[in-house]
Parts: C-alpha cells; sequence; structure tokens
C-alpha cells in the first residue's frame, strides 16, 4: 500500500511540474480574401455571402528550460 501511495504521489508531482513548464501562445493571423467582384456582390445583395477575411487560430505551446 505505502509503494501504490509513493508511486501515485510521484506521478503527480511530475505531472503538476509539467503542466506548470508549458507556456501557451494563442494569435489569430487575418487574411483579407475577398476579389474585387465579390466586394461589389457585398454592395448590391442584401444578402452578405463574402465575408472577405480567413482568420487562422494558432496555439503554439512551448515547454521552457527549468
Amino acid at each position: 500500500m505505502k509503494k501504490a501511495t509513493a508511486t501515485l504521489m510521484m506521478v503527480l508531482a511530475i505531472t503538476v511540474t509539467s503542466i506548470a513548464q508549458q507556456v501557451v501562445k494563442k494569435e489569430d493571423k487575418v487574411k483579407k480574401t475577398t476579389t474585387i467582384p465579390q466586394k461589389v456582390h457585398n454592395i448590391f445583395s442584401k444578402h452578405k455571402k463574402y465575408s472577405g477575411t480567413k482568420t487562422k487560430h494558432i496555439v503554439k505551446v512551448e515547454k521552457t528550460k527549468s
């Protein structure tokens, strides 16, 4: 029983320290993608079909050196 408890505590400690060392960077890249005919369509249409942007969500996870 003591070995199981000690092993469980060791695994828990390793997990907590590894989570604490991660650095998460979140950024959004936005790119304009509409063409001239799409922009004209948006001006004269009631149903706006083209938003004109492409959004890419980037999440970078880096481990810090200890």
